[in-house]
């Protein structure tokens, strides 16, 4: 009886918890600038901002200003570097990440609740987000689902789809699987559940989680195929199948986390402990970033309600891949590829041009100050965050590199020399300042993830894996604001001016006025 008391008494506080929603933010600084330019009788201001109040208001997740000044050296000059710093939810900053004092699950709980996780005789809530996030990665991989051979299990698609697309990235194939899941709403002939307000937000959560980690595992599933097709082309589809499940169910088998399994797809074999350290420290961090665009879309996909939540994380996974968002990745991959062949001295003068015409890859940043000519420029820390273990590794010769990894790396840290260190000057300009760029956060993972030798079209999926939880944070949070809109504001010279043309006009009188009258639909008399 006391048994069945205390599950029940479980039960109910699990669910309080998962239904439990964040504070939405009460800080608007449009409304409120708004309605200081209107005290102040500022018409032409006021009229200005009433166009961007559609837009969200403002987050409780995550903040990112420039917090601390460090001077170092670039060729005898002296630049102070404005670092940027960041938190969530003003709970947890980066220097307890970087410590090693935060689990991931730790940090997804914040992110997601807006408070510190509490452990009591009945419930540690890290271990329940833990819990939940393994239950539902570790189920997928043996879930089945109509696909275009049958209903057979999900991991028999994804081979079947690597099979025929051997070379695709991981978020094509987490794309074709979530349309394969959607297009099964319309085989049993019912309306899916998308995002809605009015869902239960408990059950919403273990929804948007559940749909993650499917797409998550579809997309470790994809990235250990490639390794094992590279070595055995001719393995079939349902080979590829078997020694994938095997392989992460021998993960399960040894108490892996949903994470830890998936640093070992990434890989293509077993983590060990120092890869794991590296990469758990790269992904917490990369798990939110303010309004970066794949965030914002989120948002935008959150409260116009999408029609799946499959489509929410497909369409912020597609701009998280964009060009000019962790598409940089691939870009500094196509980069190297173009100059690692040629003479030292060509790699130096096709690089310099590249900082000169404004396209070096993994350098420079749309939000922060991160290019200049003084004393002064600011510096987005994760690439360095990243980049600290993985040096202590090499310097520990717990991390061997191939001849091949350490020439590539020997371009990037040529690169960051050029960039940074000496900076550039135009042959009219030698009486100013070079100009310098700092790295960005792409950098630091391409150097990592090159060293541990994750394939380029696999390079951003631990990025998806932890950034997928961030969105989830931003919607829960957006849910409960009004609806937001993008706008961008039309050009004064582009705005029509009154004139006396009637057709527009008169057939909105007249469409009006047949729908007032009985059967509208019925051919006039």
């Amino acid at each position: 009886m006391a048994t069945s008391q205390t599950q029940a008494s479980q039960v109910a506080i699990i669910r309080k918890t998962l239904s439990e929603l964040p504070a939405p933010s009460d800080y608007a600084p449009v409304t409120e600038a708004i309605g200081r330019s209107t005290k102040l009788g500022e018409a032409e201001i006021t009229k200005t901002l009433s166009g961007l109040v559609s837009m969200p208001q403002s987050t409780t997740v995550f903040a990112n200003p420039p917090l601390h000044a460090a001077n170092v050296d670039c060729n005898g000059t002296s630049i102070e570097l404005q670092i940027r710093s960041f938190s969530i939810r003003g709970l947890l900053s980066e220097s307890e990440i970087v410590a090693g004092n935060v689990t991931p699950s730790h940090l997804i709980f914040v992110g997601l609740f807006g408070r510190l996780p509490q452990r009591n005789n009945l419930v540690d809530e890290e271990l329940l987000i833990q819990s939940l996030i393994d239950k539902k990665f570790y189920q997928i991989a043996h879930t089945k689902q109509h696909g275009i051979s049958g209903i057979k299990p999900i991991s028999f698609h994804v081979a079947e789809f690597m099979k025929t697309f051997s070379q695709a990235g991981p978020e094509i194939a987490i794309q074709h699987v979530a349309t394969l899941h959607k297009a099964e709403y319309s085989k049993k002939q019912r309306q899916p559940r998308g995002f809605d307000d009015h869902r239960n937000s408990g059950y919403f959560l273990i929804r948007k989680i559940h749909v993650h980690m499917m797409n998550v595992a579809v997309g470790g599933m994809s990235t250990y195929m490639r390794y094992l097709l590279n070595d055995s082309p001719n393995l079939s589809e349902q080979e590829l199948a078997e020694e994938t499940c095997n392989f992460i169910e021998q993960h399960k088998k040894e108490g892996k986390t949903a994470f830890e399994t998936c640093y070992s797809l990434l890989l293509g074999r077993k983590a060990n402990d120092v890869e794991t350290k590296i990469l758990e420290r790269m992904g917490i961090i990369q798990t939110h970033h303010g309004s970066a665009a794949s965030n914002v879309v989120a948002r935008y996909m959150s409260t116009l309600h999408a029609v799946t939540i499959s489509d929410f994380f497909s369409a912020a996974q597609m701009i998280l891949d964009g060009k000019r968002h962790f598409g940089a990745i691939h870009d500094m991959t196509a980069f190297i590829k173009e100059i690692e062949k040629i003479p030292e001295a060509d790699q130096v003068r096709i690089i310099k041009e590249k900082v000169m015409m404004g396209g070096l890859p993994t350098f420079g940043h749309p939000e922060i100050s991160a290019a200049g000519r003084g004393n002064q420029i600011q510096q987005d820390p994760r690439a360095a965050i990243y980049l600290s273990p993985f040096f202590d590794a090499i310097d520990q010769k717990s991390l061997r590199l191939s001849a091949r990894q350490l020439e590539r790396l020997k371009i990037v840290q040529r690169i960051y020399q050029i960039a940074f260190i000496e900076g550039l000057t135009k042959p009219d300009q030698k009486d100013r300042p070079p100009l310098r760029l700092t790295p960005n956060t792409d950098f630091g993972a391409w150097c990592v993830q090159e060293g541990l030798g994750i394939d380029d079209p696999d390079r951003t999926l631990l990025t998806y894996i932890f950034r997928g939880f961030g969105w989830i944070m931003d919607a829960r949070e957006q849910l409960q604001q009004r609806i937001i809109r993008p706008v961008v504001a039309p050009h004064p010279d582009i705005i029509p001016t009154v004139d006396n043309d009637p057709t527009v006009p008169d057939q909105v009188v007249n469409v009006h006025k047949r729908l007032a009258r009985n059967e509208a639909f019925s051919p006039s008399a």
